[in-house]
């Protein structure tokens, strides 16, 4: 017989809530996983990029989704792939925070994604590395800086005061 710590779910409970909550995010990838050593090797690498950003946030792995990213893609050697799309959710209030990977700092860095002020479009409006970053952004007394890349014109509504033309653009 097995038991469990109050307040605590298994190792089995856990492992199918992950599956499923896989099979809901990402149904094509996650049934896909095992088709060939790329798609196994993305699939790996994800569950890496999970397991840091848990790591960085103090969350549990199991809080932490990493899905095709639909708005954006990376050029690599074999062509473009879609981006990651990291979603965290605090257990505690089931608030989703979503990152994407800060390329400036591949693997130790994300922007968080939140609602542009004027024109509500999600765009990645600070760096996190830490903890503390993520809270320097949400503290009405704090001063984290604005990401460059919030200001690129072309994630925002037309007309958008936030967005600045790029450079170069």
């Amino acid at each position: 017989m097995t038991t469990t710590a109050p307040g605590r779910t298994g190792l089995a409970e856990r492992a199918v809530h992950a599956t499923r909550a896989h099979r809901a995010a990402d149904p094509d990838g996650f049934h896909r996983r095992h088709d060939d050593p790329d798609q196994w090797n993305r699939w790996a690498r994800r569950a890496r990029v999970a397991r840091t950003i848990a790591t960085t946030l103090q969350v549990g792995v199991d809080s932490v989704l990493v899905t095709d990213d639909p708005h954006r893609e990376y050029r690599t050697r074999t062509g473009p792939v879609p981006g990651d799309l990291i979603t965290v959710t605090d257990a505690a209030t089931g608030r989703a925070w979503r990152f994407i990977p800060d390329v400036t700092t591949p693997g130790d860095g994300w922007l968080l994604l939140d609602r542009c002020p004027d024109c509500e479009n999600e765009v990645p409006v600070t760096r996190v590395a830490t903890l503390g970053d993520l809270g320097e952004y949400l503290d009405p007394d704090g001063d984290s800086p604005i990401a460059d890349e919030a200001r690129d014109e072309s994630i925002h509504q037309p007309g958008c005061a936030f967005g600045l033309t790029t450079l170069g653009g």
